[in-house]
């Protein structure tokens, strides 16, 4: 009895409880021993006891989302015992544990002789009342900080976007792009290459999503538009079309060459197509890494398929990336996308497929490459419904009319 009274009197249940009100809790109290990784009792089970924990520690879960960690002297499933509410959470001892277990029809027939018992229960869930205000409150501030500090990240990331398209004569740029979180791993990149009146055009998607993805998302997109600038300066004007090849291929291999190296641990790569076009001859240099094919259209179809013919960038330290050739005429369309437009689903599950996609740019193409895009977004929304956007959403798309 000396034990458990013991116990009770250390608990924060019971610690200004006098010494005859703990004696009579003593005779309705039993121990109860758990093993290590034995749990308690499941999410969703009925309860009629609350415990006290005499030695050991306990895990408070919900399947594999790990809750809160509880030790000697804390108080749990009160309110189970108090109005038999089912367990909104499960829980398994971390160690051998011991507890001091209390039944509610015990523990109602002492308190209705013992007004003490009642009174030790309201102060008790009076200061777990307190606790979890204050812990809402402190959480809520840590969640507003954490909403804050999104909004500042996507508005950075957005800063790696370009604030406007190439304007270039007999050329018009369009871009359509839709996070979905605050911030994300698609990203796209159109820029006058120097002097030499050519233009890079770039579409990518890093793995995953979320604040990592958009990192890496800024360290992809920076690196690539840093080496094609670079090595664009050193070929010489007009740019030989092995100069180019040469320029492409240098951009892929540093880029894939540093992401493999330096941050081989995240495991993070992406797929990426960039092209040098030049809007003279509508000759069009590409390397597509593990990106889906972007499609040149024009009012009869798909006229080509710039194939996907090389490793995603940052997987393989010594990949080897291939430079291909295409041409884009008078009155064709070059549409680029990322895979969150064509897996897209509608409320039955079905995805917007690229089929769909490019019927779509095809039917508008004579109307303007703007009136294109605006109808793929009237018709991509109106095909999706209420359907949370679960992928980054990214087109990248260029006409030629002369």
């Amino acid at each position: 009895m000396k034990s458990k009274f013991q116990l009770l009197k250390q608990s924060r249940l019971f610690e200004n409880a006098s010494e005859s009100v703990l004696e009579k809790v003593c005779s309705i109290v039993k121990e109860k021993k758990l093993i290590a990784g034995k749990t308690l009792f499941h999410k969703g089970d009925s309860g009629d006891s609350m415990f006290i924990i005499a030695s050991g520690r306990m895990l408070v879960h919900d399947a594999d989302l790990k809750i809160a960690y509880l030790a000697k002297n804390d108080v749990f499933g009160e309110m189970a015992a108090l109005d038999g509410e089912k367990r909104t959470a499960s829980l398994t001892a971390l160690e051998n544990t011991l507890l001091i277990q209390i039944k509610r029809e015990q523990l109602f027939a002492l308190g209705t002789r013992e007004p003490e018992i009642a009174k030790a229960l309201i102060h008790f869930l009076c200061q777990r009342e307190k606790y979890f205000i204050d812990d809402i409150a402190e959480q809520t501030l840590k969640i507003r900080t954490m909403i804050r500090e999104l909004e500042i990240a996507a508005e950075i990331q957005s800063s790696f976007l370009p604030p406007k398209l190439p304007d270039v004569p007999g050329w018009k740029f369009n871009a359509l792009f839709r996070a979905a979180k605050n911030v994300a791993g698609d990203f796209y990149d159109a820029f006058k290459l120097d002097d030499h009146n050519s233009i890079g055009f770039v579409i990518g998607d890093v793995c995953g999503k979320g604040i990592g993805a958009a990192i890496f998302m800024a360290l992809f997109r920076s690196l690539i538009r840093a080496n094609m600038l670079s090595n664009v300066a050193n070929c010489k004007s007009p740019p030989s079309e092995e100069n180019i090849k040469q320029l492409l291929l240098n951009s892929f291999t540093a880029a894939n060459s540093y992401i493999s190296t330096t941050h081989y641990d995240s495991m993070m790569f992406a797929t990426i197509f960039a092209a040098v076009i030049f809007p003279d001859t509508g000759e069009i240099f590409y390397v597509n890494a593990g990106h889906n094919s972007p499609y040149i259209l024009n009012r009869n179809g798909v006229t080509e398929t710039l194939i996907n013919n090389s490793p995603a960038v940052g997987i393989f330290p010594n990949a080897e990336f291939k430079v291909n050739q295409a041409k884009i005429n008078n009155n064709d369309m070059l549409l680029g996308f990322t895979d969150g437009v064509t897996e897209a689903v509608n409320p039955e599950n079905q995805q917007f497929s690229e089929e769909r996609l490019i019927k779509i740019f095809v039917k508008n193409i004579n109307n303007g490459i703007d009136t294109a895009v605006d109808q793929f977004k009237r018709s991509f929304d109106k095909f999706c419904g209420n359907v949370e956007q679960f992928d980054d959403i990214t087109i990248l798309a260029l006409s030629r009319k002369n």
